[in-house]
């Protein structure tokens, strides 16, 4: 057996950086992100399944534009982590597909992520100038704003926007509601 299946098989394995603790199949992060970890359990939890939401036996044209508004409300309401869902696929997909707007989230992220977590106080020194965290951010954004820029992300920005406006809108108008049996505007004539 070697040394990582021992590792595997134990009950409790600390990491080298001290900050996690492994619990067979589940990672306890740090306690400064337990807000996100409580944030994306409650998410998960309001995740509607996936066959209900693709239930097409529910889909019927709207009558008029009342019945509009009451699908679009309760639907957008009821689905709006499956909607938030699809929206993050569009984005994944839209950064994967263009390799140079990757490379420029990559290259922008990294730097600012080396200058967040430099020490405070902690200067550059390029060419007899001295930069501060400050202006190390400043040349950051310079740099950037136009790489991303001629990556296209304000088209990506836009065309996700209006991609996932469309698919909610035409999701959410078109599925009928728990209580929708076709019948609600017949009036009931009593002699």
């Amino acid at each position: 057996m070697t040394v990582d299946e021992k590792l595997f098989l134990e009950e409790d394995v600390e990491l080298p950086s001290g900050l996690f603790h492994k619990k067979m199949g589940s990672i306890n992060i740090p306690p400064q992100l337990n807000s996100a970890k409580e944030w994306v359990l409650a998410k998960r939890e309001s995740l509607r399944p996936w066959q209900e939401f693709g239930n097409y036996n529910r889909a019927s044209k709207p009558a008029n534009i009342a019945v509009i508004s009451r699908r679009v409300t309760h639907n957008v309401s009821y689905y709006y982590t499956n909607y938030s869902f699809i929206s993050i696929l569009l984005i994944v997909y839209c950064i994967i597909s263009s390799p140079l707007l990757l490379l420029a989230i990559v290259v922008s992220g990294t730097a600012c992520y080396l200058i967040s977590t430099q020490k405070e106080g902690k200067t550059l020194q390029i060419g007899g100038h001295t930069f501060t965290p400050k202006d190390q951010a400043v040349v950051c954004a310079c740099i950037s704003l136009p790489l991303l820029f001629f990556a296209s992300a304000g088209t990506v920005i836009f065309w996700v926007i209006g991609l996932t406006c469309s698919v909610v809108g035409v999701h959410a108008s078109m599925m009928q509601l728990p209580n929708e049996d076709g019948t609600e505007f017949e009036m009931n004539e009593s002699v």
